[in-house]
C-alpha cells in the first residue's frame, strides 16, 4: 500500500489536513531505506503507527512533552521538551543523524525555533526537515502575529529567513555575516501550513573562476572588514 491508503487505516489529523498526500510526495524516495526518523509530538500515535507501516527498515522515535501510556512495536516513544537542549543531546547521542525530522510539537514559534537550531546540525546530508501546522505563525498565543507579518521571532519569518542560505555563495562578498545554514540547505518547499526542508550543500555558480572582481569590490571588502 502506499502511504495514503495506509494513512486511511488511522484517524491522524495529517489525513485531514492534506498533508498525507504531501508525505506520500516527499517521503516516498525514502521509503526502502534504513534511515533514522523522529517524529515531534506524538499525541494519540497514529502519525506514529503510519510511519511504522510505510517504513519497515527504519528507525522510528517520537518525543512528547507529555508520558504516553501506549506502545507501539518497534518504535521507541520518549518523554522530554522539544526546546530542552539536554534531552536533545541526549537523544542524538543514541541515534547520531536523523533523515527525516518532522515538527508536529507545541507549535510555539520559540520551540520550533529551538529544536531547528540545534536538531538542524544532525539532519542528514539530502536529509528532510517537516513543519507543521504554520498556520499557527499567525497566532499571537503561539508567538506570531495576523497583523505583523513581519514579525521577527514568527515560526514563517524564521524559515523565511533560511530561503538566502540557499544562495549562499562560498566566495566572500562586501558587507556579508555568514549564519550557520549559509550553504547547507538545498532547498524549502512551502505548502499550506506545512514545510519541507532539504538539508544539502550549495553548489557555487555565480562565483567561479571566470567571474572578476571589480575595484569597487575590493573596495567595499576592505570596508566590511570594519563593519
Amino acid at each position: 500500500m502506499n502511504l495514503i491508503e495506509i494513512g486511511k487505516k488511522y484517524p491522524s489529523s495529517k489525513n485531514i489536513s492534506g498533508f498525507i498526500q504531501l508525505y506520500e510526495q516527499y517521503f516516498t524516495p525514502f521509503r526502502d531505506s534504513k534511515i533514522n526518523i523522529l517524529e515531534i509530538g506524538v499525541d494519540n500515535g497514529d502519525s506514529l503507527r503510519i510511519w511504522r507501516e510505510f517504513f519497515s527498515k527504519a528507525n522510528i522515535c517520537g518525543i512528547d512533552i507529555d508520558k504516553k501510556n501506549f506502545k507501539i512495536n518497534n518504535t521507541n516513544i520518549l518523554q522530554g521538551d522539544q526546546s530542552d537542549v539536554n534531552f536533545l543531546k541526549s537523544l542524538v547521542s543514541e541515534y547520531k543523524k536523523f533523515d527525516i525530522i518532522i515538527d508536529d510539537g507545541s507549535h510555539q514559534a520559540k520551540h520550533i525555533i529551538a529544536s531547528f537550531n540545534y536538531l538542524f546540525n544532525y539532519l542528514s546530508d539530502n536529509g528532510l526537515y517537516v513543519i507543521e501546522d504554520l498556520q499557527t505563525s499567525y497566532i499571537p498565543r503561539y508567538g506570531g502575529s495576523r497583523i505583523n507579518l513581519k514579525k521577527k521571532k514568527s515560526s514563517m519569518n524564521f524559515i523565511k529567513s533560511l530561503t538566502d542560505s540557499i544562495n549562499y555563495e562560498k566566495n566572500n562578498r562586501p558587507f556579508f555575516k555568514k549564519n550557520k545554514f549559509d550553504g547547507l540547505i538545498k532547498s524549502i518547499n512551502f505548502h499550506q501550513n506545512i514545510v519541507f526542508i532539504y538539508k544539502g550543500e550549495s553548489v557555487n555558480y555565480f562565483y567561479n573562476q571566470d567571474f572578476k572582481e571589480t575595484f569597487s569590490d575590493q573596495i567595499k571588502k576592505f570596508l566590511s572588514k570594519f563593519f
